[in-house]
């Protein structure tokens, strides 16, 4: 079997499982748009006819499409990936050549996840009715072009210029690349597209982020960006040879998409993922800081290669377990396993084994962790699951972005041990949340 086979096999299988785990969360999306379509004028077989939405295919483009469309929109989640997850093992470089702390540093991972956090809903919002073609395009261009200038900037101020530009651009990519892929086939394949999607984002934390790693330690921290930016040029020439994209965005003001956080369960539900998120991340942010010598040099990369590969299984494992004991448990377990795991790392620093298992069991809850409220969300949100999924991803990145803002503090004024007890504050309020939800509701 030629390389190029292999590639193509171990894509299909491991966007065959994530899509089988995105169903739920498709048909809540799908019913959300047929709804939607149906009260408006002009609906009927396209979905939302004059307002922008999806069309409803008749099943023409579906497996006669094959891979096409999902390898074209895959290349550029797998870049933006890339770069979210390789940050943490690049911020001691970036500090020690652009003369800074390793907190201050952090505000780069900081200003990419408010940005992405606040743009996915406002820029939402002002690009709704737009072909998605030229919005995919556009995006995968800008993120390129930050990721390029982040190589070479001279100084903090214009790399965090870039992050932060570069967080918007991935803010419109992910929801426009979301509704271009569920246009690409029919609704039977929905699943399996978005489920490509997520295994495109899986691979980038097996394989992209421990590639940028092995590159920052042998070349330099500059060309970890490099190669986002050659994967992004890669995925924009994809774009543009495919013929993904040739319908609009769903329209829908930014009151529309705000809507659902009028409801206390979906507000409970997303303060808890806030939460959750702002504590993996404080510790994500600086564990090369926290570990130090022990995962030095390219030694990172098999941290957060366990990480990954914990990552997807929790990713399979916490929707097959919500599908069959309910999202609640689920989430209300994993987040504890995260709490108590994150707990440890600091006793484990320096034991390269325990170090290991760490990172994969808190891989394993943390995605897991996703997946079930992901699952919560679309139940409660059954006629806005598009707009309630995209406001948890808003949560996911404000988590992001605050809880390496709390690591760097941490990390200043007490050392990386402090941020053990912040991890456990933060996480042990999620579970709290978490807790409560599950009491008002009995």
């Amino acid at each position: 079997m030629s390389e190029n086979s292999r590639s193509t096999a171990v894509f299909e299988e491991v966007a065959a499982h994530a899509a089988a785990r995105h169903r739920n969360v498709t048909a809540g999306i799908v019913d959300d748009v047929q709804v939607r379509g149906r009260d408006r004028p002009g609906g009927g077989d396209r979905v939302g006819r004059g307002r922008g939405a999806v069309e409803d295919h008749d099943g023409s483009g579906g497996p006669s499409a094959g891979w096409a469309p999902i390898a074209a929109l895959g290349l550029g989640t797998f870049g933006i990936s890339t770069d979210l997850f390789v940050m943490a093992g690049v911020l001691t470089a970036i500090a020690a050549d652009l003369r800074l702390t390793v907190g201050v540093a952090g505000l780069m991972v900081t200003g990419f996840a408010l940005a992405y956090a606040v743009g996915a809903p406002l820029l939402g919002a002002a690009l709704g009715g737009r072909n998605q073609r030229p919005v995919l395009v556009g995006a995968l261009v800008t993120f390129g072009m930050c990721a390029a200038a982040s190589a070479v900037a001279p100084n903090a101020l214009v790399l965090l210029l870039a992050r932060v530009v570069g967080g918007l651009a991935a803010s419109v990519y992910g929801p426009a690349s979301a509704a271009a892929a569920i246009s690409a086939y029919p609704q039977s394949h929905h699943g399996r597209a978005l489920g490509g999607l997520q295994a495109s984002s899986s691979m980038a934390m097996i394989m992209g982020a421990p590639a940028g790693l092995v590159l920052a330690s042998t070349v330099s921290w500059r060309a970890v960006f490099a190669l986002v930016a050659g994967l992004t040029a890669v995925a924009v020439a994809g774009l543009l040879r495919s013929d993904v994209g040739s319908t609009p965005l769903t329209v829908a003001t930014a009151g529309e998409r705000l809507r659902p956080l009028r409801s206390r369960a979906v507000l409970g539900v997303l303060a808890a993922t806030f939460l959750l998120m702002a504590a993996s991340n404080s510790m994500y942010s600086f564990v090369g800081v926290l570990l130090g010598a022990s995962t030095s040099g390219g030694g990172l990369w098999a941290f957060v290669v366990a990480f990954g590969v914990g990552g997807v299984l929790g990713t399979w494992c916490g929707g097959s377990a919500a599908d069959r004991w309910g999202a609640g448990p689920v989430v209300l377990l994993a987040a504890t396993v995260q709490t108590v795991v994150l707990s440890l790392l600091v006793l484990a620093a320096g034991v390269p084994i325990m170090e290991l298992m760490i990172a994969a069991g808190w891989g394993f809850a943390g995605w897991a962790l996703v997946t079930g409220q992901q699952h919560r969300l679309v139940r409660l949100g059954a006629r806005s699951a598009s707009f309630v999924l995209a406001l948890n991803s808003s949560a996911i990145q404000f988590g992001f972005g605050v809880g390496a803002l709390l690591g760097g503090v941490v990390i200043e004024t007490a050392g990386a041990g402090g941020l053990s007890a912040l991890t456990v504050a933060l996480g042990g309020a999620g579970v709290l949340v978490l807790a409560a939800g599950s009491v008002v509701r009995r």
